[in-house]
This record gives structure tokens, sequence and C-alpha cells, in this order.
């Protein structure tokens, strides 16, 4: 999974999917992805800072099952420091 990260002008949680037909040429496989993709998002909403974040699927996902596609996400979020809940715990630790 690749996920692309910018500041928001607007001070808002704003995020995007991509997934094209370099993805899967079936419509069934590319739509699962942006499934997994959407509700990866939807339950670490509340967690995240304002900013816009575009995702993009890559072939391994298409074995994930949705905790695995929301754990990877969750992880490379952490990494780029959009986690809110992460940013608190990590200055209280400092």
């Amino acid at each position: 999974m690749v996920v692309v990260v910018a500041p928001s002008p607007e001070n808002r949680l704003e995020c995007g999917v991509i997934c094209s037909k370099k993805y899967s040429l079936l419509a069934v496989v590319r739509n699962r992805a942006r499934r997994l993709m959407w509700e990866s998002f939807r339950m670490l909403k509340p967690e995240l800072s304002p900013c816009r974040i575009l995702l993009i699927p890559r072939k391994k996902m298409q074995k994930y099952d949705r905790m695995q596609a929301t754990k990877e996400l969750s992880g490379i979020l952490s990494e780029l420091q959009v986690l809110a809940r992460q940013d608190i715990h990590s200055q209280q630790e400092q």
C-alpha cells in the first residue's frame, strides 16, 4: 500500500483512493481493494490529525482481509506521524 500525505489548507481531514486498471483488469478486484482501503481509513479516522491522504493499493493487497489492511495502514500512518493518538503518546514519553 502506498500512502501520500500532504497538509490540508482548510485544516480538515480529506482522503482519496486511486485504484487503476494497472492493479487489476477486473473491476470486482479493484472495487474490493477500494472498499478495503476506505474501511481501513474509516476505522482509523477518529485517530487521524487533519491532512490530505491519498491511498494507492498494491498487488499483495488482493490477499488481505480488512484487519490486515487496517494494520498496514495504521503502521504506515504512524510512521508518517499522522495518527493523532500516536503523537500524544510520543509527547508524553518525552
